[in-house]
Order: structure tokens, then sequence, then C-alpha cells
């Protein structure tokens, strides 16, 4: 190891040039190496370098953590751009160049989950299609859809133009414009790439096609100087039915062709146990070996299956695990409890509560607010339900420069045109009051005296008025959604954003990247690990090996897998089953 706590592999992996391809195992330390490898860059960048160095995540939860542990290490952020491929597109191609294109150029709206699945709903009714079908939304590089049912792609051609009459795009759209963008505009390719030297991909085997498309389009236009550094573990695929593909190296050498890339790979575990290691390479689809390297390695640790319990006494057992790793010393925040969808999180949520009431938990995975992070008064909100912590600080500061750099556009104005404007945005911010004690109450008042402060009429700024009645359309949405049922009170909503402890409650998407020393997962049956959807329509034994494989290796020392009893379908004529890769493995479980 040196200094940094780099491994050969890891060190090579942070210094070497050009396009990488790195294939790494859960609990190699992938985010350890792109956060060094953000640093190696920006540290070789010319002194008054204007270049950044651009890191994609799959989701805003890692951006922020990548930050967080950068300002760590005490490093200057400054030309560092960190966030989704969808917010990548909106501020680097479709803010800036959007005028280019015919449906962007009067301006748009970032259409919302809750406002698209609506529409979708409706279009459904109209079009006779059952509502549990699942339509690929998807886009082709050429414009088509990637759905080849007639009626589906009637149905997204009528959305699409709902979208177009309303001056809105959803995530789907995003995507497509940027392309179309760089496609037909190689001047734009050629200055961005002039403003970045590096672009690191983590998790890219998530990455849809045209996001390689977009990304490829950059780095060509780079012609060397600019080049992209891929992370990820194909094994780790879990966004298949959303349009992840895990390319292989000829292909991505095909998108950036004439340029080259090279593989580089991280095979230690620096996580789990090597019995939890043996126990989850079952689920392998690439016989890749990975050995325990850590501290824990040659602990024997519990590997439990329990797949006779009915699920109505789910609570009472998992609530019995947890003590049991708590009487062994293991922290809150050590343990780990995967649902199989995420309204459940809730149901279980109060459960446990209830038989613990001493333990801690962390279901903050629910917010009811927006899905939509692009929404300005989603980011707005963030700060008015947050207040200042070391942990949040760097967050917040990035949110308030965010929040600047959205109401100019949305608006025209400069809302602070000062030296510091982020320190002042979050002084008026923590100055502004509200006795309101409903969530939705709350959150009006608060941007209603925020744009008092800066006298913008809301009715005067017609993007702006329409994110505004999305952003809490969405929220009563899902505040009167039964399934959701979580409370709308402001201190619950101040809840969902602070900093959380204790056991953490949660499905395995939303902790991919995560690792704990007990990892508790049930719901662990055939329709729901993988879904109905990817039975009917994918490759559900390959979906759940990938599922199963990524919740199984979060685990550092203890794995309690729970395949329930008692669960029916919905028709009520047949009985959820246990997973089928998991039923057929042969293995010497642990009896506590």
């Amino acid at each position: 190891m040196n200094k940094h706590g780099l491994n050969d592999e890891q060190m090579i992996a942070v210094g070497i040039d050009g396009n990488i391809l790195l294939t790494a195992c859960p609990g190699s330390g992938k985010t350890r190496v792109i956060i060094h490898k953000l640093v190696n860059e920006i540290e070789r960048l010319p002194v008054k370098s204007k270049k950044k160095v651009v890191s994609l995540t799959y989701a805003v939860r890692a951006s922020e953590e990548i930050i967080r542990r950068l300002n760590n290490l005490g490093v200057d952020c400054s030309q560092i751009w960190t966030g989704t491929i969808h917010s990548f597109c909106l501020e680097w191609i479709i803010r800036p160049y959007g005028c280019y294109l015919a449906e962007l150029k009067t301006g748009f709206t970032i259409a919302d989950e809750a406002f698209c699945a609506e529409l979708i709903t409706e279009l459904k009714k109209k079009y006779g299609i059952n509502q549990l079908d699942s339509i690929n939304q998807r886009i082709n590089r050429d414009g088509s859809f990637v759905t080849s049912v007639p009626e589906y792609r009637q149905l997204l051609k009528e959305y699409h133009q709902l979208l177009f009459d309303r001056r809105m795009v959803d995530f789907e759209l995003i995507l497509y414009h940027s392309y179309r963008i760089l496609a037909a505009y190689p001047k734009v390719c050629q200055t961005i790439a002039g403003l970045i030297c590096k672009i690191c991909v983590d998790e890219y085997q998530d990455t849809q096609d045209l996001q390689y498309g977009i990304l490829s389009k950059i780095v060509v236009a780079g012609n060397g100087e600019t080049t992209i550094f891929f992370v990820g573990d194909i094994d780790q695929a879990i966004y298949t039915s959303l349009g992840g593909v895990a390319k292989e190296l000829h292909e991505i050498e095909m998108e950036i062709n004439p340029l080259i890339i090279k593989e580089l790979s991280l095979t230690g575990n620096y996580r789990s146990n090597q019995r939890i290691i043996d126990f989850y390479r079952h689920f392998q689809t690439k016989p890749i070996p990975i050995t325990a390297v850590g501290a824990n390695r040659d602990e024997r640790g519990i590997i439990t299956l329990n797949n006779t319990i009915n699920y109505e006494h789910l609570a009472e057992e998992i609530a019995r695990l947890i003590q049991i790793s708590i009487d062994k010393g293991i922290t809150e925040d050590e343990i780990c409890v995967l649902v199989p969808q995420w309204w459940l999180i809730t149901k279980i949520a109060r459960k446990l509560k209830a038989l613990l009431p001493s333990v801690n938990f962390d279901a903050s995975g629910l917010a009811p607010m927006s899905k939509n992070r692009d929404n300005i008064w989603y980011k707005l909100s963030r700060l008015f339900l947050t207040h200042s912590a070391p942990r949040l600080y760097s967050a917040r500061h990035r949110w308030a420069t965010e929040i600047i750099h959205d109401f100019r556009i949305a608006t025209n104005i400069q809302i602070l045109d000062t030296d510091n404007p982020e320190r002042l945005l979050l002084k008026l911010i923590n100055s502004i009051q509200s006795g309101e004690s409903e969530g939705i109450d709350f959150l009006k008042d608060s941007f209603v005296q925020f744009m008092a402060f800066f006298e913008i009429q809301l009715h005067d700024h017609p993007i702006l008025k329409e994110s505004w009645d999305l952003f809490f359309k969405g929220i009563e949405s899902r505040l009167k959604d039964q399934e959701f049922n979580v409370p709308s009170d402001t201190a619950s909503f101040k809840s969902f954003y602070r900093e959380m402890t204790g056991v953490v409650i949660n499905t395995c998407v939303g902790v991919k990247g995560e690792e704990f020393e007990t990892v508790i997962a049930y719901g662990l049956l055939h329709g729901y690990i993988p879904h109905w959807n990817e039975v009917f329509h994918g490759n559900p034994d390959e979906a759940s090996n990938k599922l199963m494989y990524v919740i199984c290796s979060r685990a550092k020392t203890n794995l309690h897998l729970m395949s329930e009893s008692g669960r029916k379908t919905k028709s009520g004529k047949s009985e959820y089953q246990i997973n089928s890769q998991l039923a057929a493995i042969v293995f010497d479980y642990d009896v506590i």
C-alpha cells in the first residue's frame, strides 16, 4: 500500500493515461480509485487552466459522496464537475445549445416522473393497454423507439406530442436531444471537449446506448486530449430493463474509433469475508475469481436462509436478527434491511420501530418530494428542509450554486451578483421563517418569501410556474398514494433530508455501492426478485442472478436471506415461490 492506501492495481489505474475500461469486483475500492483519479487529473492541469474533470455517477447520492470525500481530503473541487448523465446533458449541452433545436429554442420544462407516469397511465386507458404492462420508453439514436410493439409505438408518439405541446422534456428526451445536438453540430462537441480533460464514468455497466453515443461524440472530438475512464462490473448490471448496456471492450473501441481503450481490473475484495464471496459467486455470469484481502477475510461470519417463515411474522424475525447483530457490538448504521420493492419500506420500518423502540432507523429513501432532482423547486426545497451541519456543508454550498444558476436561466435575473453569492443565499434561506405545520404549506410559504426578497413574480415566468405546478403536484400524488403512506407534516418533510443514522432500510437499487456488516434481505421471491416485468418481457434468469449478486455482495460479515411464505399474487390464485437461482444453491447455511 502507498501513503494513500492504494494497492498496486489501484495505483496503476489512478496513474495510467489514456482511455481506460476498469473492471472492478465488489469491494475492490473503485470509489477510492475514482476519487484519486480525479485528484491526479486536476493536479496535472496547468496553472490557471479552465479545464474540468467530469465524474458521472448513476445516482445523485453517489456524486455527493464523491464530493464529500474530496472535501475530507482537503481537495479544491472547483475544477471537478460531478453528477448524473442527465444533469451533465442539461448543464453542458441542452441549456447552452438547446436553442439549435426547434423543440427547445422557446424554452422547456423538465417533466417529473409523477407527471410522466400519470400521462402514460391515461394513454394506456385510451389505447386499451393493460396498466401492468411495462412500456419501454427508450429512444434509439436515429429517433425511432426501441420497442417493436405497434401499439406501444403509437402511444409513445402521442406521449411525445403531448410533451411537445406543453414544452416539456422527460429524461429520455434529454438524452435524445443531447445526442441530436452533438451529432448535428460537431463544433459543439469540440467546444465541450475543449473544456474537459477527463470523464470518469462510475457503474458503466448501467450506461444506456444513447449515453455511450453522447460520451463518445465528446471524447472523439477531443482527439486524445479528452479521455474517458469507465469503471464497473458486468455482474452488477441490474438496470438492463431500464436500458443499461454493459458493453465489451471491442464495442467501446468501436464507439471511440480511431482512439483506443485499455482494459484493467481490480480483483481484491476489501469488503467481505471469503465465505460470503464464495456464496455470491454462485450468481456470477462471468466466472471471474474474487479473493478476500481485507482484515475480515478469514472470518466465518453468518449466512442464513429462511424459506419457511410466513410473511406475517417477518418483522419479528428481522427485529430478532437486528438485535443479534447489535448484541455483538455491530453499530446500527452497519446493519441494512433490504426490501424487494420501494413501497414496502414504510410498512416494514413502522413495524420495526414499534418492535425495537430503542433502535434508530434510516428509511430516508421515501421523500414525497418529486423524484425529478433537476426541478428548480426540488433543489430549493433541499435548502429549506436542511440546516447547516458539517456533513451537509459542501452539499448545501453546491445546491446554492445550482439555485443561483437555475434562477438566472429561468428568469433571466441574476439573483445575487456579488462575491461569494452562495454564502449570501444560504444566509438568506436560514433567515426565512415559516410557522406552517404541513410540509406542502411550509414549502410554499418559504418559496413565496424567497421570491419576494428578489421581487420575482411567479406568473411572470412560465417555466418557473410550470416547474412549480409539477413539483407540488408530484408531492400531492405521492401523499395520496396509500401504498406510499408517509406523513405530510413539516417535521417529517425535514426528516427526509437530515443526516440520518441508524439501521438502513432500502432497496438493493438504493444501496448499490454501499456496504454493511450485516445485511438482512427479504422478499427473495420469483416475481419480486426479479420483478414480473423482467419475467414476462426480459431475461429473468440473468436479471435474477445480477440482483442476487448485488444483494449478497453488500454484506461484509453476516448475510441473512429470507424467502417468506404466504404471499399471494394479485389474482390470489397462487403463492409466490422462492427465487429460482437461490433455491438451486446447495450450501451449508447457519442456523441461529
